[in-house]
């Protein structure tokens, strides 16, 4: 089984479906177990420090929610982005990129230059997202370190299909509705 962990996962413009409508997914865990992503690009109305009261020590307190996925959008997931790449090895983030751990009553933001608040996950069962993918349901593309903590997320799709090589880069042009070309 090939790992699609530390990737983005584009939605192909003719997914219509709404939870992933033009989605740009950082697969977080993808194991033969199966595997775990967080939505980047969709902002809730919600403030995050107003659903999560000790956000409101952390750098993007003023930020809204995000939604991530819909398994369990009860659940919070956060992502921080380190001041430097870890020396670490073994670390368990992508790069730069660190899941945050929301249990202490203080969270440790000291080494974390840019942080987002995340509502529920993306999920796939055991073999799903390989076969998704296989299928063509998926374009596969690197991350940046800067891609989960974008300025403007609802850009994101047609920014990372626009750094992409040759035919792909010409979809972040594809219209919304492709019949009102």
């Amino acid at each position: 089984m090939k790992s699609f962990r530390g990737k983005l996962l584009l939605a192909k413009p003719e997914l219509l479906d709404s939870h992933f409508f033009r989605a740009v997914i950082l697969v977080l865990e993808h194991s033969n177990e199966g595997a775990i992503g967080v939505v980047l690009n969709r902002q809730s109305d919600l403030y995050s420090a107003d659903i999560l009261p000790k956000w409101d020590q952390s750098l993007d307190r003023f930020s809204l929610l995000h939604w991530g996925g819909p398994v369990q959008e009860e659940s919070l997931l956060a992502l921080g982005l380190q001041n430097e790449s870890p020396r670490d090895i073994s670390s368990e983030g992508i790069g730069r990129i660190q899941v945050i751990n929301l249990n202490p009553e203080l969270l440790d933001m000291h080494s974390i230059v840019e942080a987002r608040l995340y509502s529920g996950y993306a999920g796939w069962s055991a073999g799903q997202l390989n076969a998704e993918i296989s299928a063509g349901g998926w374009i596969v593309a690197d991350v940046a370190d800067t891609d989960p903590f974008c300025e403007n997320p609802t850009d994101l799709w047609a920014t990372v299909l626009g750094r992409q090589n040759g035919f792909l880069s010409k979809l972040s042009q594809y219209p919304d509705d492709p019949r009102m070309n």
